[in-house]
């Protein structure tokens, strides 16, 4: 096993003797160039910042916010924003970066390097901060624009906070004065039913039942009174009848002054019966009662007048008196009886008014109930978004007052010192790292690409017939001449792969060096 591996390490030294040149012109190139790109690479310095995210100044139990997003959400969106070609565009016109050409192409291209450059970081252990960092081939560069994209994303904070702020108090302004409209609307269609069935609504169901009550009292009062007048016309006919009646027999018979008594007597036995007939009902203080006693006292006196020689023609003239006085109180009574009777008439038509009110009134209130229940809804509605409105322009004069969650820089951008790419030592490890890998591996495969026999172990593989000698290489002059102009080819190839290399670093370099 030892002396295999003694073998390929042998055959391994021996390709790489056989094709010294080439390694030795691969890895020179390789190096030369590596060190080349490393010591032309310019230096890249970054600045970052660190923003804090400051919650709400004021309760949030007095005035609530409505920005409801979250800091990510709001990050991803102002990242948008402030990324965009009109705001990297105006960065890159004020502070000079990346002088170019005027063209659209470029432009974008300019736009596109200066985004590829700015890096945003949200700290997920530490909540509420977040870092923004910049790279330049200037330090004071990166400090400029680190400080202004910073600037940036605290006043679009600022701008998008009170947008949504005002965008939804304009919301709720614009629901609030739709809800007012049609909340007026049905409110005029609920006043007019009240205006049209005003006497008939729930809300005055008492007063008509007090009102039907006091009005049915005062139908019974008259009643009464009607029966009473009535009673007292038919007996004041019935004494005018009979007053008559006595007043022809006077007249044909009595001398003496004797009928003058009877129709005194019964004018007061009447007057005695009307009496007793209206104590039953009326007390003593009753005006109709006052009114018959002082009549009755008044025939009383008329009795007691004496009787002369003329008492004839004084006894016929005091029937027929008495006869017309009786008539004349009929009068009274009858338009008395008539006003009543009218008055009884007009309270039952006020009683079966105010009866049917009554009756109408759960009607009504069911037809009232139907037309004021998209009232109350609406109602309740308007008064939430009301609150709600009032709510959103506490929010909104919060956040133009700045009172509000806010982005404040804790760590402002600095100037940095040294750079952070590009890392030269690692560069130049890596290019001799290739170099090498790149030189042996062409060795060896040129070497297995050529099929000449170089010894003893080439022939073993293509015939099993015995080795008798093996003659040294002896070069001839041709050889030598071969050799020379192959290894003139090698060095011009080695310049121009050089050449070509510093070509390339010098156009493409600086764009390696900024990732």
């Amino acid at each position: 096993m030892k002396s295999s591996q003694e073998f390929d390490l042998s055959q391994i030294l021996n390709t790489i003797y056989r094709r010294k040149d080439i390694v030795i012109a691969i890895f020179l190139v390789i190096a030369a160039l590596t060190s080349y790109l490393a010591v032309s690479l310019p230096n890249i310095y970054r600045s970052s910042t660190m923003i804090l995210v400051t919650p709400q100044k004021l309760p949030a139990s007095y005035v609530a916010s409505t920005v409801t997003t979250t800091i990510e959400q709001r990050m991803l969106a102002m990242t948008q924003q402030i990324l965009s070609r009109t705001s990297l565009g105006n960065i890159i016109r004020d502070l000079n970066l990346f002088p170019a050409g005027g063209s659209q192409a470029d432009i974008e291209a300019r736009v596109e390097r200066l985004r590829r450059d700015v890096n945003i970081d949200i700290d997920r252990n530490r909540s509420g901060t977040f870092n923004l960092s910049f790279e330049a081939q200037s330090p004071q560069i990166a400090m400029q624009v680190t400080s202004r994209l910073a600037s940036l994303f605290i006043d679009e904070n600022v701008r998008e906070r009170e947008q949504q702020a005002t965008g939804t108090t304009a919301f709720m302004n614009t629901e609030v004065d739709r809800l007012r409209k049609e909340l007026e609307e049905q409110e005029n269609i609920v006043n007019l039913y009240k205006a049209q069935h005003r006497s008939d609504l729930p809300d005055y169901l008492d007063a008509n039942l007090r009102t039907m009550e006091q009005l049915r009292r005062e139908l019974e009062s008259s009643m009464l009174r009607l029966t009473s007048v009535e009673e007292r016309k038919a007996i004041m006919d019935k004494q005018a009848a009979e007053a008559a009646r006595l007043a022809a027999v006077v007249a044909v018979d009595d001398k003496s002054g004797t009928a003058r008594a009877i129709l005194s007597r019964a004018g007061i036995e009447a007057r005695s019966k009307e009496l007793e007939l209206m104590l039953t009902r009326y007390s003593e203080r009753h005006p109709d009662v006052i009114r018959l006693k002082q009549e009755m006292a008044m025939t009383l006196a008329e009795t007691k007048v004496g009787v002369d020689d003329t008492a004839t023609t004084k006894t016929g003239s005091t029937k027929s008196t008495k006869a017309q006085s009786v008539g004349d109180l009929g009068d009274p009574l009858a338009s008395e009886i008539t006003m009543l009777r009218e008055r009884n008439n007009r309270l039952q038509s006020e009683i079966a008014a105010y009866q049917n009110r009554v009756n109408t009134t759960p009607i009504r209130a069911i037809e009232l109930s139907k037309i004021t229940r998209n009232y109350d809804i609406t109602l309740k509605k308007f008064q939430e978004l009301l609150s709600k409105e009032f709510d959103s322009q506490l929010s909104e004069n919060m956040e133009r007052k700045q009172k509000g969650e806010q982005f404040q820089v804790v760590d402002p951008a600095s100037l940095s010192e040294s750079p952070v790419a590009p890392n030269r030592p690692r560069i130049l490890l890596v290019g001799l790292a290739l170099g090498l890998a790149a030189a042996f591996g062409t060795a060896f495969l040129i070497d297995n690409l050529d099929t000449s026999i170089r010894g003893n172990e080439d022939l073993d593989g293509m015939s099993n017939l015995p080795l008798l000698a093996m003659l040294p290489v002896v070069p001839s002059r041709g050889n030598i001449l071969e050799l020379r102009q192959a290894r003139i080819m090698l060095l011009l190839y080695s310049a121009g792969a050089l050449t070509l290399g510093f070509f390339l670093i010098r156009l493409f370099g600086p764009m390696l060096a900024l990732r």
